[in-house]
């Protein structure tokens, strides 16, 4: 048996990858996959709590029961393996070292250390005390990935393999969707979405000066919608114009506002300034929603292997506005070619990963 562990689960949508990576896993022949987090796919409670409810005390609570739990759920569970999925934050350094203690265990990198946390040097050390003596197996998504394991040390054994895609339903109630962000949506411009953490690592005040230095002409001819919960508050730095058609959603977005705004909109912004891989991006391409995207090592990989899914930029606020401008000029038809996207739904890296994976699961065949 193979368990699937990740501590955000259904909070930010974690739990649709959760459930690609198990239909990946499972279409390996004789595995059987479970997942332990803060929901389930059987009949039994989630073995996890979801701890992000509530202040902070019940946060550290939940966090603290957590930590109990998967510590109990591995010493029952001896001759399984383990996958956990690691975001490069604090809590990390608590979850890792249990997750270690499984005598079969691997980690899914989407971030070795979270954007935001770049010049945490201690945050840094501690992941690399990790790494270099606790953890044996990784799966990497990117290049910035492969860096910072170099870094840090680790001389374990690394599968690599693209982000893997969503299983998304792409269905919603309307009627559970706020009047607001319905009337967010705008008919007669070309509509925007800047989804996830509003942070500046994700490039939020690039995005909206990008907005501002829009000529008048063009800039009646979109309409950006910034969904989600704002972290730093950085976008309150940029003074946007008043002429400027910009919508806030500045909280945590439902499942079916989610989908409700990938489904309404026609590109998605992404002016990250770091990344090592994105779920966002993912979701774009699930709704085919074309792509505007800075040039950072993961976007011009995924833009350089399917062309027809976005528009790549540059790295500066002049260049998204140029970016946004090639998209007011170009038919949306010309996005997502079937032969590209056929071939992303089709992967070969994928089917590489697994037949490398699998050498890892038969290694003890009595486990899986």
């Amino acid at each position: 048996m193979i368990y699937l562990v990740d501590f955000i689960g259904v909070h930010c949508g974690m739990h649709y990858y959760l459930d690609a990576f198990k239909q990946v896993l499972e279409s390996i022949d004789g595995v059987k996959v479970g997942i332990v987090s803060n929901f389930t796919d059987s009949e039994e409670a989630p073995v996890l709590l979801n701890h992000y409810k509530g202040n902070k005390i019940n946060k550290a609570f939940l966090a603290l029961r957590n930590l109990l739990r998967l510590n109990r759920f591995i010493r029952r569970h001896k001759k399984d393996k383990f996958i956990y999925l690691t975001y490069g934050n604090i809590l990390d350094t608590y979850f890792l070292p249990i997750i270690s203690k499984a005598p079969y265990h691997c980690v899914d990198i989407h971030e070795a250390l979270a954007q935001n946390e770049d010049s945490n040097i201690k945050l840094r050390n501690k992941l690399a005390k990790i790494y270099s003596s606790k953890i044996k197996h990784v799966i990497s998504h990117s290049s910035r990935t492969d860096d910072y394991l170099m870094q840090f040390g680790f001389s374990g054994q690394k599968f690599e393999v693209p982000h893997f895609r969503y299983i998304f339903p792409r269905n919603y109630d309307l009627n559970s969707i706020p009047e607001e962000m319905k009337s967010a949506i705008s008919m007669d411009r070309i509509n925007i979405l800047f989804f996830g953490n509003i942070t500046r690592e994700k490039g939020i005040d690039v995005l909206l000066d990008a907005v501002n230095n829009l000529s008048e002409k063009d800039a009646d001819r979109i309409n950006v919608i910034v969904a989600g919960k704002d972290i730093d508050g950085v976008y309150k730095n940029v003074r946007i114009k008043p002429d400027r058609s910009i919508h806030f959603f500045t909280r945590h977005i439902s499942d079916e506002e989610l989908r409700f705004l990938y489904d309404n909109v026609n590109f998605l912004a992404l002016p990250y300034r770091t990344t090592s891989q994105s779920g966002i991006l993912e979701m774009a391409f699930h709704f085919k929603k074309p792509i505007i995207a800075s040039n950072i090592p993961y976007f011009r990989k995924m833009l350089t292997e399917f062309p027809s899914f976005g528009i790549l930029d540059g790295n500066s606020s002049k260049d998204f506005s140029a970016a946004i401008r090639e998209v007011l000029q170009r038919n949306q038809t010309s996005f997502f070619k079937d032969d590209e996207y056929d071939r992303y739904q089709n992967r070969k890296e994928t089917e590489d990963f697994k037949k490398e994976f699998k050498k890892w699961l038969i290694s003890d065949q009595k486990n899986i």
